[in-house]
């Protein structure tokens, strides 16, 4: 089964039987997020349009993870039309290789990809082609910052558009992975720009493999999926046993253990199971469900998408929608429970704390996006967000 598949074999919709209280009230829940996102966006600022962790300041006004893209499609989902003002906005604001990095998670192929998503073909495909001039094109090799993430967004493109020009990108950003690419025995990882070895979706070898598995179903080339076998089991090979079971570092040296999606075991995990998926190996399947067990937390201090329990909860929808095990339909709503805790209640709508708890954010990496696209997700399954690609239509190509 394809995980990406807009119809999922196992999911039970809204109203059924299985935690239809708790659905019955994320919709609600939902709603009123929704309010408050759009109660709260300021048209009139061009470092932000809502309220964001401060990295927004460091980085731009337009990246998903802490600008505007990431609470748009959180928008787009839940809403029947974007409102004309945010639209216009969107389009009024200059992109540029000197402004805006190339990649999918603070850049522009990220901004190309919202573009697409919310109907602005035009924009979005000026976007990705000023990506391809930045001259940081080729500094980092990861899904969230570099090449895995530009290569993404433009499969993304070139099953959306059909011009085969995003596709021949797409092969160049997987030709610098397999050339860059450091090889030991049966396993490969990637340096970072600040020569560490990274591990997890966002910055280490599982994002990267899941890319060039993609690009292998794209192709049809041998060395693409082989490459992205070895990245795979480097992951694997660099589990560390703690006494909560299998966790991941953030890099070489780190004394810390994640089980959150950008760092440790809930980005591993997304990326097993897809590999069990997409070419039907069973160990992936084993080692998905053990990854999964052990990344579970009904608790933790942040609620967010990228290091918190919104990632986490996306899992365990992974789990679900392959497995059909009901149990982690169950796991993702007793987490979604547990992040409804953090809500804050206000006159414009509900709002969400974001990383540290220290302010309200609506962005995709801390806030109230992620949370409220986990949310929508666990009610209405669909594909996943710069995670999963339309893989039939891929094929069909």
């Amino acid at each position: 089964m394809d995980i990406s598949a807009n119809d999922t074999q196992h999911a039970v919709q809204p109203g059924s039987t299985c935690c239809a209280p708790l659905s019955l009230n994320l919709d609600q829940e939902l709603r009123d997020m929704r309010r408050y996102v759009l109660n709260t966006a300021d048209y009139e600022r061009s470092d932000r349009v809502w309220p964001a962790d401060s990295v927004v300041f460091q980085t731009n006004s337009l990246s998903v993870a802490f600008g505007a893209c990431g609470t748009v499609l959180f928008l787009k989902q839940v809403l029947k039309d974007l409102p004309e003002e945010l639209v216009g906005w969107l389009r009024k604001q200059p992109l540029g290789v000197g402004t805006h990095p190339p990649g999918l998670h603070l850049g522009l192929a990220g901004i190309a990809y919202t573009f697409l998503e919310i109907g602005l073909r035009k924009e979005a495909e000026s976007a990705m082609r000023l990506a391809y001039q930045s001259p940081l094109l080729y500094k980092e090799p990861n899904m969230l910052l570099g090449v895995a993430g530009w290569g993404f967004a433009s499969l993304h493109l070139y099953i959306h558009t059909g011009n085969r020009d995003y596709l021949e990108q797409a092969e160049c950003a997987g030709e610098h992975l397999l050339q860059s690419a450091r090889v030991n025995g049966q396993t490969c990882c990637w340096h970072h720009q600040d020569e560490a070895v990274h591990y997890g979706f966002g910055y280490g070898a599982s994002g990267i493999a899941l890319f060039l598995l993609y690009l292998h179903i794209a192709t049809g080339r041998d060395d693409f999926r082989s490459c992205a076998v070895r990245g795979l089991e480097f992951e694997i090979a660099n589990k560390v046993e703690s006494e909560v079971g299998w966790q991941w570092k953030r890099h070489d040296g780190d004394t810390i253990l994640y089980p959150y999606w950008v760092h440790g075991s809930a980005g591993v995990g997304c990326t097993l199971i897809r590999f069990y998926s997409l070419l039907g190996t069973r160990r992936y399947k084993k080692l998905a469900c053990k990854v999964a067990s052990d990344a579970f937390v009904k608790y933790s201090f942040c609620p967010g998408l990228f290091e918190g329990l919104a990632g986490i909860g996306e899992l365990m929808l992974d789990m679900f929608h392959v497995t059909g095990d009901a149990d982690y339909q169950h796991k993702a709503h007793d987490i979604a429970d547990t992040i409804l805790w953090f809500k804050i209640v206000k006159p414009e709508g509900t709002a969400y704390p974001g990383r540290w708890l220290s302010r309200i954010s609506n962005d995709y990496a801390t806030g109230a996006a992620g949370i409220g696209l986990f949310f929508n997700r666990l009610v209405r399954p669909r594909r996943r967000l710069f995670v999963d690609i339309d893989v039939e239509k891929l094929r069909d190509r």
